[in-house]
């Protein structure tokens, strides 16, 4: 009889354990580590919007212990994480915790739109964008309603140079909700198709309809400035670099920006300067790919070597890292390329630009920044198919006509070549000093 007793108890207790084991494992696997706000470094903690999201995202963490089986926390947190990154340039670290948080959310809501559209969010900021994508594609299916779903499947196509593709997505977003997002939007398409004109109109609705100081106001604001850069108008760039300034102090995209007016007017240390004080804000690999070019203006070979060299480092981990892990990292074969050519490294320039092609072999942009690797070694041989598809939507942006130009003239072409050259000069008299320099020596 004691002998049944023990064994029954022993049963009770066996299972008693493995309920519990099991319900502890099953807990660990239904929780997320919760990431944490880091620190804004000097400049940026004096945001007047710092304090705001330091207060927001406390909250929001308490809100997730005390009630972690609300899914709309998670995703409330995950925006804040989003938008930080944009603020604050370390998207390494942030689209990482934005997709912890996402995948926690989808794993018991497979179909939440808000969790859909940030994981889109966030693998466009990585630049993965065949799998945004076909993951928007999916959403849109059952969402074809969302201005937001659209806005994403007009960036994913746009950036994989399905332009037609596009340009049926944003009229849908604008259709939908006309505001600062999908005017951006139609502003680029226009861009990209040589209307720069109508660029500048949507530009500007995008900044009439957005907050003044608003990160994304402000970045419409600095494509006016390049809209107006590219059309040979500095001074109204300058006063919207200004003005961006006055909105949101220390942006530190108008602080390049003013530097990029000063190299314009030849005034190289002040040029300098400008993208060193915006480096102290956000190491943007934009800013870096300026300070290397103006250093290379100003003789200053061994600095521009060595922030190059530093640059490029730093795109390569974060690149290395994105080929091998889904989750982490972020696509730079772009920057990488575009800084082994400033150096005058062709060899690896062709390696990376190969590998942007590779993702998006229809983007121009793609096209033409691998036939100009082609042309700096001397390849003339694979440029006409390149040039070809580069020049199919009549983009009009100076630098890239120069370089189309030369290019059309190293392979035979030589009236359009010329014509092209021109057309660039006219536009922006201004035009980069090496680009100068070649078509000098044709």
């Amino acid at each position: 009889m004691k002998k049944g007793i023990y064994r029954y108890t022993y049963l009770v207790l066996i299972i008693s354990c493995s309920s519990f084991a099991f319900y502890i494992y099953n807990k660990g696997k239904n929780t997320v580590q919760l990431p944490q706000l880091k620190d804004r470094n000097a400049e940026l903690s004096l945001a007047a919007d710092w304090p705001i999201v330091q207060k927001t995202t406390a909250q929001l963490l308490t809100e997730i212990k005390k009630k972690p089986g609300q899914n709309k926390f998670y995703l409330a947190l995950a925006k804040e994480y989003l938008q930080e990154g944009r603020v604050s340039g370390n998207f390494s670290y942030y689209n990482e915790a934005c997709l912890e948080l996402i995948d926690h959310v989808l794993k018991k809501e497979p179909k939440n739109l808000d969790a859909l559209c940030l994981k889109g969010t966030v693998l466009m900021s990585q630049h993965r964008f065949e799998e945004c994508k076909q993951l928007m594609e999916g959403v849109a299916l059952e969402n074809s309603y969302n201005a937001y779903v659209f806005g994403l499947l007009t960036d994913a196509h746009l950036e994989l140079g399905n332009y037609s593709e596009a340009i049926l997505m944003a009229d849908k977003m604008v259709g939908l909700r006309p505001d600062l997002r999908s005017y951006s939007r139609i502003s680029y398409l226009r861009e990209l198709h040589g209307d720069v004109p109508g660029a500048i109109e949507a530009i500007q609705l995008a900044i009439t309809a957005g907050y003044p100081g608003g990160e994304e106001t402000e970045w419409a604001r600095m494509v006016l400035a390049h809209l107006y850069e590219n059309s040979g108008d500095l001074v109204r760039a300058e006063e919207q670099y200004r003005m961006a300034l006055e909105e949101r102090p220390n942006y530190p995209f108008a602080l390049s920006g003013l530097g990029k007016i000063a190299k314009a007017n030849g005034i190289l240390n002040q040029a300098i300067q400008y993208q060193l004080d915006a480096i102290k804000i956000m190491a943007d690999a934009s800013f870096f790919e300026e300070l290397v070019e103006l250093y290379g203006l100003n003789q200053q070979l061994d600095t521009m070597n060595e922030y190059a060299q530093l640059t490029i480092n730093s795109l390569k981990k974060d690149n290395d890292i994105a080929y091998k892990d889904q989750k982490m990292g972020h696509f730079s074969d772009r920057e990488l390329a575009k800084l082994y050519l400033s150096i005058k490294d062709f060899k690896n320039a062709l390696e990376y630009s190969k590998r942007d092609y590779e993702r998006r072999p229809m983007n121009i942009e793609s096209c033409e920044l691998l036939a100009w690797s082609y042309y700096n070694l001397g390849q003339l041989a694979e440029l006409k198919p390149l040039i070809e598809k580069a020049m199919r939507t009549n983009y009009k942006n100076p630098e890239f006509l120069a370089r189309i130009g030369i290019m059309q003239k190293a392979i035979g072409n030589q009236s359009l070549g010329l014509e092209l050259i021109k057309s660039a000069f006219a536009k922006k008299p201004y035009l980069d000093t090496e680009l100068e320099a070649v078509i000098w020596m044709l």
